[in-house]
């Protein structure tokens, strides 16, 4: 990941944990999922452990139980607001998990993995903590101007306009081509990549500065970003406004076996 990422992710998460999931969470499909519930739904009922990558305040410990969850972040902050959610919470990045060699039944990562260079680095754990027939369920948020069709709302590219980020991308957006080859080499096989809108009303100044927040604008200065949040909450004074996210789901499946079913103790730490 390049510096600039590096750091910015940190001090951002660390100074606004849950935001993400405080926006998000209010987004809703045509058929009336969040984002984390469209998540939830690829994961299989059967996974007695499924461990959270970049878990946040950790919203999908709410969906799929805590006592089945791990959820994993290396933001202070996050995991501090994440205390509340009942699940088991461990300190550590994508890349050097504190967990034993295939234990997990499933693992989840929630708008993570397009912030983490090199991709192979990530998939590497993921095949080694997942049981063989083990399950990784990831989303990703896809900018206005990524390919294909252009599903979010003028709103979602005004802000990114506003921040100066219209023409930039994540770390790693995995919009290659050759993303199934990638997940293949790490014995993982790519079985579902699909896309759906998740749309949210916002509504008064105070959910005008979330949302603008809530983007990723590594580089952008400060006044850059007050007034691309003075421009929205003019824009909600006079009646709300809705915005949407084109959100991507990926779905892999660790080669080898089928998912294990066995009873296990705690989780175990390397």
């Amino acid at each position: 990941m390049p510096d600039r990422w590096d750091r910015y992710l940190v001090d951002y998460h660390d100074s606004r944990p849950g935001i993400t999931e405080d926006v998000l969470a209010g987004a809703r499909d045509g058929e009336g999922r969040s984002p984390y519930d469209w998540l939830a739904g690829a994961v299989p009922t059967s996974a007695e452990l499924v461990v959270d990558l970049g878990c946040g305040s950790a919203p999908l410990s709410g969906i799929l139980g805590p006592e089945r969850v791990v959820g994993i972040d290396q933001s202070a902050g996050e995991l501090a607001r994440a205390a509340t959610a009942g699940c088991r919470l461990l300190r550590a990045t994508a890349v050097a998990l504190p967990v034993a060699d295939k234990v997990a039944d499933a693992m989840t990562a929630s708008m993570v993995l397009m912030l983490i260079r090199p991709l192979e680095s990530v998939l590497a754990e993921v095949s080694r903590v997942l049981r063989p027939g083990g399950v990784l369920v990831a989303t990703l948020p896809i900018r206005a101007a990524a390919p294909g069709p252009t599903t979010t709302s003028p709103v979602f590219a005004e802000i990114l306009g506003a921040l100066g980020q219209a023409a930039a991308d994540y770390p790693e957006p995995l919009h290659d081509p050759g993303l199934a080859d990638r997940f293949a080499a790490a014995g993982l096989s790519l079985e579902g990549d699909e896309t759906a809108a998740f749309a949210r009303t916002v509504r008064g100044p105070d959910d005008a500065e979330r949302v603008v927040r809530s983007f990723y604008a590594p580089g952008t200065g400060a006044a850059r970003v007050t007034a691309a949040i003075e421009e929205l909450q003019w824009r909600v004074r006079s009646a709300p406004v809705g915005i949407a996210y084109r959100i991507r789901r990926l779905v892999a499946v660790r080669t080898g076996g089928e998912l294990g079913h066995k009873a296990r103790g705690p989780v175990a730490l390397r």
